[in-house]
């Protein structure tokens, strides 16, 4: 079989023969996002489906991904990749860098179907609904989170070449503000308390400790903790009150710092998003990371005129899926009545009716609730609810809480109780995600938060998928511009906002209805001219 290299820049008239060439085709391919960000980004090409080989070595649990290491082991041979740093921006390509790209191509062609082979090898449990899908049939796969994860493999390449807008002005006047503000912070406290670097843990640990004489734990490496956890216990502190606030300011000030060098002339930022960011299965983004912006922050990315942007998240998607994942009777009928989960924690835990819950006690319950799920301890839970939720307890009302939660919810202490087990008899824990995804855990923290973020993981990417495949079969102008764990943000013109937010939530609820079967799934959806909830 022949192997065609084309440079589209010597051959400009070779792009209208891709575009209609290409997007009638499967690809395979190493790394394939970048390929589909350039070819979407410069000629809208997308291909129908993908199968990724970096994204199934990945799967399969290797260390090391790179094409050269892959070929290396499923192939036995050594890849030189020498001519990957030559100049491919020169006017006229080499015959080394053309035997180079062509030889890319044909060693994947013996690469696919020993990854295929070995990917469905893995296969615990099959998913009859995710066996009639382009990836599966195209391809022949069977693994159903390598369905899953091949199919977004497109869509993460189309969201690298979306960007996402920003308001520039406003952005760059609130770094000037804060700029402002942080000095004149920085100055206040030093003349109030003398020269401390508060960005210095060293200086700072010296002033809280001699100077003030905190008692302050210590790191692991043996010096004082000064972070604002450790801070916390003495927040009532006029001088730790400031430096933790000062340190806010600095994060804020630095993310916008972030912000303001990834823009380009479009007034759009492009992150680049890892599709396998975490062991959970959960994406990242970086330059800029997109995924961790302040709440308060969230208003200066906007849709550009005559757009506007779809705001959607999963309903305490996490504690639906630990409720299914652990078969917690009194939270699944809880959340298949339409109830409150943490109005029935508190009133459950605190033992009275669910009208006399107050607004404080509900959020001690969502301390509760997303604590304790992971098996936090009970000074956890403390630090937690204050820090969390403006909720303050002693340590003893803590320890109380812990009981009174697991006596409500038991199947969650019998399921901490196994893993400890596990984690002694064994020092590791194997399992999966409900839709099959595989991970090891050798601490008792994620083994408690892998099967449960990690299913959330494969809950988002799957309804990004159904989504994508839906908005493109009823002709919407869709652009997906940022995913986050449970949110999905995207950009459509304002005439379709409405159906395609319709169109969104049902996407959402019915990939969750696919892989929940006890606990029904909800999706809230805003429709917005800026980033916000």
């Amino acid at each position: 079989m022949t192997n065609l290299v084309v440079d589209l820049f010597e051959c400009p008239a070779c792009v209208e023969i891709l575009k209609q060439f290409l997007p009638q085709k499967a690809w395979v391919g190493h790394n394939l996002k970048f390929d589909i960000k350039n070819l979407y980004y410069h000629y809208g090409i997308e291909p129908i489906t993908t199968f990724d080989t970096y994204i199934a070595s990945v799967l399969l649990g290797n260390e090391r991904n790179s094409l050269q290491a892959v070929v290396e082991k499923y192939l036995g041979e050594f890849l030189d990749k020498t001519e990957q740093l030559s100049n491919w921006g020169a006017s006229q390509l080499t015959s080394n860098q053309l035997e180079y790209a062509a030889k890319d191509v044909e060693i994947l062609r013996r690469l696919f179907p020993i990854l295929l082979k070995e990917l469905n090898a893995q296969t615990s449990q099959r998913k009859e609904f995710l066996l009639k899908t382009r990836v599966a049939e195209i391809f022949g796969l069977e693994n159903p989170i390598a369905i899953v994860e091949m199919a977004m493999v497109k869509e993460t390449g189309k969201l690298e070449a979306n960007g996402f807008t920003v308001d520039v002005e406003t952005l760059k006047g609130m770094l000037k503000k804060l700029k402002l503000e942080l000095q004149r912070s920085q100055i206040n406290f030093v003349t109030k308390y003398g020269k401390v670097d508060i960005f210095s843990p060293k200086q700072v640990a010296q002033f809280l400790t001699k100077r003030l004489g905190l008692k302050l734990p210590s790191t692991k490496r043996g010096n004082v903790a000064t972070d604002d956890k450790s801070l916390s216990e003495y927040i009532d502190n006029p001088a730790v009150a400031e430096i933790v606030r000062i340190r806010k300011l600095k994060k804020v000030y630095d993310k916008i710092r972030e912000l303001v060098g990834h823009i380009r002339e479009n007034g759009r930022v492009y992150p680049e998003f890892k599709q396998i960011g975490a062991k959970t299965g959960r994406m990242s983004a970086s330059e800029p990371n997109v995924q961790n912006i302040p709440r308060d922050l969230r208003k200066i990315f906007k849709a550009p005129e005559g757009k506007k942007l779809i705001v959607a998240d999963f309903s305490q998607i996490e504690l639906r899926i630990a409720s299914e994942y652990v078969n917690e009777e009194k939270m699944i009928e809880a959340f298949q009545n339409g109830e409150d989960m943490h109005v029935v924690t508190a009133s459950l835990v605190l033992g009275k009716g669910r009208e006399e819950v107050t607004k404080e006690e509900r959020q001690l319950a969502k301390a509760m609730n997303y604590g304790l799920i992971y098996g936090i301890s009970p000074k956890g839970l403390m630090e937690y609810a204050k820090f969390g939720y403006g909720v303050d307890l002693s340590l003893e009302e803590a320890k109380d809480l812990v009981k009174r939660f697991f006596k409500a919810f038991p199947r969650f202490y019998e399921w901490h109780k196994s893993l400890r087990e596990t984690l002694r008899e064994k020092g590791k824990v194997e399992g999966e995600t409900l839709l099959g995804r595989k991970y090891i855990a050798e601490t008792f923290q994620d083994a408690a938060n892998y099967p449960i973020q990690g299913t959330g993981a494969d809950l988002l990417k799957l309804a990004v998928d159904i989504f994508s495949y839906q908005a493109q079969q009823w002709g919407f102008e869709v652009k997906i511009v940022n995913l986050v764990h449970d949110e999905i943000v995207c950009e459509v013109p304002q005439e379709q906002a409405q159906e395609v937010a319709q169109l969104l939530k049902e996407s959402m609820e019915y990939a969750g209805n696919l892989i929940l079967k006890k606990v029904p799934v909800e999706a809230e959806v805003k429709v917005s001219q800026v980033w916000e909830k």
